[in-house]
């Protein structure tokens, strides 16, 4: 797969709602970083900071646009999840990283933490 469809497949695991496939395509020493939050590192520190979030009942994640160069790869997003029977959503500016293996090595999330905690309060 190139780096966009492994990003593609990526996201598309998490609307399905399919975590160990989510998660199996990230890298064991994989760096997620939500600007302006404190980085997550290692699969098993990704794992962890996702268990801090309430319990998310459906996710969808919807891609405007997305480009590649090489191994990194670029999407503007609008990531929305149900929690507590509600819809939230918040917009992301997302820069992807795949290493050799084809797995995401480095995800960072750039939003707005003041709409982040407006839909999630």
């Amino acid at each position: 797969m190139t780096p966009q469809e492994v990003v593609e497949a990526f996201i598309a695991a998490w609307n399905r709602g399919d975590a160990p496939a989510a998660f199996a395509m990230m890298a064991d020493d994989i760096v997620w970083h939500n600007i302006p939050m404190e980085p997550a590192v290692g699969l098993a520190g990704v794992q962890a900071l996702m268990g801090q979030f309430p319990p998310i009942e459906g996710t969808e994640w919807i891609t405007h646009h997305i480009a590649a160069s090489g191994n990194v790869v670029l999407t503007e997003r609008t990531d929305k999840f149900l929690v507590g029977g509600r819809w939230r959503a918040i917009r992301v500016s997302g820069t992807f990283e795949i290493n050799e293996e084809g797995k995401v090595a480095r995800w960072r999330d750039y939003f707005d933490m003041a709409e982040f905690q407006r839909e999630f309060a």
